[in-house]
């Protein structure tokens, strides 16, 4: 019989997967669910060594000996110290030691409970990864003690070898009540050997595979496309983009202008059996839209760290490798999508439809868009930027960058300067009020003539305006939307700009020419629009791209049938009943 403790459990489980039986135990009470559990499994090998500080080196030998993986086990507080002699020792010699240190819940720390002392990170120097899991209560609990417990384990041999510490929390001992461990998800690390005809027969199998690809830029961009247009025509798949991704064929799809849209029972009816993921960062928020669906499929993340992406909370399969590498050797000469699954998702997104924009940052972000040439260059500072600059196509070839890794206000001027300066293509910059504002000394004695800054004032922060808007929050300017009454024409002198305004259609139809063109000095466009009509604007684009449900559409035919006057009726019946 097994302990009922959920983390515990979990421990257990992923430690059968990865093939490490030998354990080391000294007596305690804070890890007799631990032990009591894996003496009475046949898998495990289990030792007793009452002193501490010898079990670790008496584990050390062991692991050393067989060149496997070996625990040692304690209790809470003074205990744990003394795996620090054994725990330098592994360090210095690449040997796979795991300290696996209990400890009691963390509120309780420096209030009046016993055997209660510090010990997260307490190899802290010594130790390759260290893990603190806390006791499950909920499903983000267990998913995050599943996956850090996985990372600890992979850390064991990643590049070199060496010890890890997993202390875990167990408030309460628990029973030994479970006849049998649920088996938990087991992460690989695929990196050395790569079968790839098994690989490929997998993926084979599959009749919806999505590839989904986030922040991405490399020299050879051409070579990637390829390869990647490969998959597509191999496989029965679809490829999601975003403008970040910088990869660009006509059936990839940029899942943008659907991603706040899209509900998670409408994706369920359409998810993928497998999502293969590359690049840093991934900007749409249909990311987490797949989340809430993900006991649909598996995740294979590539990556030439090896690192764990466990972003979807699916993740099976950890290629670690460079995404030309891995698509070059799956790839096969002979086409095989019937782009089934691809026409559901074509026929999808084409269904996206546009409010009239009026004169807005949405219209402007369009327009401008739209118009920037060929081999550009192009920054999106944050937020609106980003985001609506997304609902509509560059010109081919045009090379685009966020920094949507910390995705703050603050840098994007003085970033996409830095690139400008590196390139004699035009640079061009979508940004807000206060993000320039904010990074304005970047703009000092700036001369590059290949600089195009599109600021869009609207004399606040416009993020604000669409979460709450002014009829929430009538004194919203005053300091969570930061209003002011500043223009940039104010402080074009800095980088010594020619300067150009639009405040209407008109205006800005008759700027585009030139601020897209070649000029002798940089251009700063500024376009005034309202800070709260361009929020409404936008949630009313959401709101229209909403699929409707079987209950909604139930309601709007009766509506239809019976009319305003029978509807009344109907509702009266129904409170009477």
């Amino acid at each position: 019989m097994y302990t009922n403790v959920k983390n515990v459990q979990i421990l257990i489980s992923l430690f059968k997967q990865f093939g490490i039986k030998h354990f080391v135990n000294s007596p305690g009470t804070r890890n007799t669910p631990l032990v009591h559990s894996i003496e009475n499994d046949p898998f495990f090998i289990c030792y007793s060594i009452v002193d501490e500080r010898s079990a670790a080196y008496f584990a050390l030998g062991i692991s050393e000996a067989l060149d496997v993986p070996v625990c040692v086990t304690c209790t809470a507080a003074t205990a744990t110290c003394n795996y620090m002699p054994a725990i330098k020792e592994a360090a210095e010699r690449n040997i796979q030691l795991v300290a696996l240190t209990a400890d009691r819940e963390l509120y309780t720390m420096f209030h009046m409970a016993d055997q209660s002392i510090d010990q997260v990170d307490m190899y802290r120097g010594y130790t390759k990864y260290s893990v603190d899991i806390p006791k499950v209560v909920n499903s983000e609990d267990e998913w995050y003690v599943n996956r850090t417990v996985n990372e600890a384990l992979l850390e064991l041999d990643h590049i070199t070898k060496g010890p890890i510490q997993i202390n875990y929390r167990v408030p309460t001992l628990g029973d030994f009540s479970v006849k049998e461990i649920p088996v938990q998800r087991k992460i690989d690390r695929i990196e050395k050997s790569i079968d790839w005809d098994e690989i490929k027969s997998i993926l084979a199998s599959k009749k919806r595979i999505v590839v989904y690809i986030g922040s991405n830029y490399v020299e050879d961009n051409i070579s990637l496309n390829q390869e990647i247009k490969r998959f597509f025509e191999s496989y029965n798949s679809v490829v999601f983009v975003d403008h970040y991704s910088n990869v660009n064929f006509e059936e990839a799809i940029n899942t943008a202008p659907l991603s706040e849209s899209i509900r998670a029972t409408e994706l369920k009816q359409i998810a993928p059996e497998l999502i293969i993921t590359f690049g840093d960062i991934y900007y749409s928020p249909i990311k987490f839209r797949f989340t809430q669906i993900n006991k649909e499929f598996e995740h294979w993340h590539i990556s030439n760290d090896g690192k764990v992406n466990d972003g979807f909370k699916a993740l099976t399969k950890i290629f670690k490798c460079l995404p030309i590498e891995f698509f070059k050797n799956v790839n096969k000469e002979e086409t095989n999508n019937d782009k089934i699954y691809y026409k559901i998702w074509k026929e999808r997104f084409s269904k996206v439809k546009y409010p009239d924009l009026t004169f807005t940052n949405f219209s402007v972000i369009r327009d401008v868009v739209k118009t920037i040439p060929q081999n550009s260059i192009i920054h999106m500072s944050v937020l609106n930027s980003i985001r609506l600059s997304n609902y509509f196509k560059f010109k081919g070839n045009v090379k685009c960058f966020a920094n949507i890794g910390a995705d703050g206000i603050d840098g994007a001027l003085s970033t996409f300067l830095g690139q400008a300066k590196k390139t004699d293509d035009l640079a061009f910059l979508i940004i807000g009020d206060l993000s320039y504002l904010y990074d304005l000394n970047a703009s000092i004695n700036i001369k590059d003539k290949n600089i195009r800054i599109l600021v869009i004032n609207n004399y606040a922060g416009a993020e604000f305006h669409k979460n709450f808007g002014l009829k929430m929050i009538p004194t919203l300017n005053l300091h969570i939307a930061a209003g002011h009454h500043s223009k940039i024409s104010q402080c074009k002198d800095l980088m010594d700009a020619e300067y150009l305004s639009a405040s209407n259609q008109e205006e800005l139809e008759k700027n585009l020419e030139k601020f897209v063109n070649e000029s002798e000095k940089p251009i700063i466009l500024e376009v005034f629009t309202d800070a709260d009509k361009d929020g409404k604007i936008l949630k009313e684009f959401w709101s229209i791209n909403i699929a409707p449900t079987l209950k909604n559409k139930v309601r709007k035919a009766l509506k239809k049938a019976l009319g305003q006057k029978g509807k009344t009726i109907v509702k009266r019946m129904l409170k009477k009943g």
